[in-house]
């Protein structure tokens, strides 16, 4: 039966709407990342109206095959398959040999080193089992992103895997998963849930994983000390939070209503008091300590101290020791904060395991005090400088003289006054005994104020730091945030910032202002 050649507009709507239907299962196809019905349909629908077009027009399709046209078209889809299957060649060797790189100046999409540190030395392998439904998939690519970091740089010991909790209601039920959204972290017979997808939570579960117990740490009261539960500037809220993160459980303690320690103590802070010890509280941290106890002692300068006998009395537990406080405050106008001599700030570690992830960045100290070592014993005590002030710093005991010279807008002079370096912390062990004690100059740097994740200083590192070494917990001894969101310490005398001040803000604009001038009187 010979039919009438087709009008040649019926034949390029044929081909249009074929390739239209192809366009179609393309994106259909693309949308649901698998060939369904949608792109079946369509791609079905394309290839039904070319072979439609072809069978009413066979000469056509055969002279647009034999022409120039169609062996240039011919090269092109050749050379575009060919860079296409170059392309999935690289992406399945990029898929099969990943690696990151963090652009970004503060290293905000990277691990921090702490959380790194302890991926790489889990003791046994851990599955993250994250229940997510349908209902719940606009929160999962942030989960997802963070499980596979931790999935990379784990050497093999981390996986992962999303179950859907509404498809698979039995798994959930057997898991005890009733919240949309849980992530469980599982390691042998112990686990972890998380619902909040950071990397301060995740690696929180991890540490609780770690530790089959949870050591107590116990912050005394009584003395005006820094409140861990205040969330005020003045507070330790950050601080226990930080320490509950690591594993541990923080506890008040009042030793005037309780003459001992608790035996399950694993370390006692006493963190800013400005009310002196009892006698008797005095004799029970004396004994503490002597027995091999772990303790933390923090001490702001008289400056700050409303109450007399707090140093003193504190030194008293001290006495067998070897150390003690100095009733001075250190003046720094080399490095400081924000020009404030008051505020030293310091890179300047002794070689510790408390200070060794934190070479060269800075810590500073709103108004601190100065630590001595009193009498040396080294067959019984190791003592570590654990930070020091610079080398033009000095020790100021005229504290009347201070207030004064600071009302009048000046230093008080440095002569005669005992030189930096000052140590702004120490650390001593004995030799034959598991005593540790950690001491610091000052206990606003640590107070929420100067925690603070803004912040570009090591203080709640250094803090924490401490306590973990304190409790013979030095695996999880790190850096808690990215080294380059961190401050690097700098030393300018005031004479180098004047200068710096006179070139940038003085002689840059009058510069400009001349030459400017300069070109006016010749043109006018």
């Amino acid at each position: 039966m010979n039919l009438a050649r087709p009008s040649e507009s019926i034949l390029r709507a044929l081909w249009g709407l074929a390739l239209l239907a192809l366009v179609a299962a393309g994106v259909a196809w693309g949308i649901e990342g698998r060939f369904g019905a949608p792109a079946v349909i369509t791609l079905i629908l394309a290839i039904l109206l070319s072979g439609i077009a072809v069978y009413l027009a066979p000469e056509q399709v055969r002279a647009w095959i034999g022409g120039r046209p169609f062996a240039f078209g011919a090269n092109a889809v050749l050379a575009s398959a060919a860079f296409i299957g170059i392309m999935a060649l690289l992406n399945i060797l990029a898929v099969r040999h990943a690696q990151r790189w963090d652009l970004t100046a503060e290293k905000r999409f990277s691990l921090s080193p702490q959380t790194l540190q302890i991926l790489q030395s889990l003791p046994e392998p851990v599955e993250a089992m994250a229940f997510f439904s349908q209902n719940f998939q606009f929160a999962r690519q942030d989960a997802e992103d963070l499980l596979d970091q931790y999935r990379h740089y784990s050497n093999g010991k981390f996986s992962y895997r999303f179950i859907d909790p509404v498809a698979q209601a039995s798994l959930a039920r057997q898991w005890g998963v009733t919240r949309d959204g849980t992530i469980l972290f599982v390691m042998k017979d112990r686990r972890q849930e998380v619902t909040l997808y950071n990397e301060q939570e995740f690696t929180a579960a991890l540490v609780k994983l770690i530790r089959p117990t949870q050591p107590k740490i116990y912050f005394l009261t009584g003395h005006g000390e820094r409140d861990v539960n205040e969330e005020g500037d003045n507070g330790y809220a950050q601080v226990r939070r930080a320490l509950e993160r690591e594993g541990y459980q923080v506890e008040s303690l009042n030793l005037a209503v309780t003459s001992t320690v608790p035996a399950d103590a694993a370390v006692i802070i006493l963190a800013g008091p400005v009310r002196p010890l009892l006698d008797r509280e005095v004799e029970t941290l004396k004994s503490y300590l002597n027995a091999g106890g772990r303790m933390l002692i923090a001490l702001d300068p008289s400056l700050q101290i409303s109450g007399a006998g707090v140093a003193e009395s504190i030194n008293r537990v001290l006495e067998d020791w070897g150390v003690a406080f100095r009733e001075d405050v250190i003046i720094d106008p080399v490095s400081s904060m924000f020009t404030d001599p008051l505020t030293p700030l310091s890179s300047r570690y002794g070689f510790s395991p408390i200070t060794e992830k934190l070479r060269g960045i800075a810590t500073a100290f709103p108004a601190a005090r100065s630590i001595e070592e009193v009498r040396s014993q080294p067959d019984r005590f190791r003592v570590v400088r654990l930070v020091e002030t610079s080398g033009q710093s000095w020790s100021e005991t005229d504290l009347a003289g201070v207030r004064q010279a600071l009302n009048q807008g000046r230093l008080p002079s440095p002569a005669g006054k005992k030189p930096g370096p000052l140590a702004l912390a120490l650390t001593v062990e004995q030799v034959n005994g598991k005593g540790r004690l950690v001491l610091f100059g000052d206990a606003d740097f640590a107070a929420n104020q100067n925690v603070g994740a803004n912040l570009p200083f090591a203080n709640l590192d250094l803090f924490v730091n401490a306590v973990n070494w304190l409790s013979e917990s030095e695996a999880l001894i790190g850096l808690r945030q990215s080294p380059a969101s961190t401050v690097r310490a700098l030393s300018a005398t005031p004479a180098q910032i004047r200068t710096v001040f006179m070139l940038t803000v003085v002689m840059m604009p009058l510069t400009v202002l001349a030459v400017g001038a300069l070109v006016w009187w010749q043109r006018r």
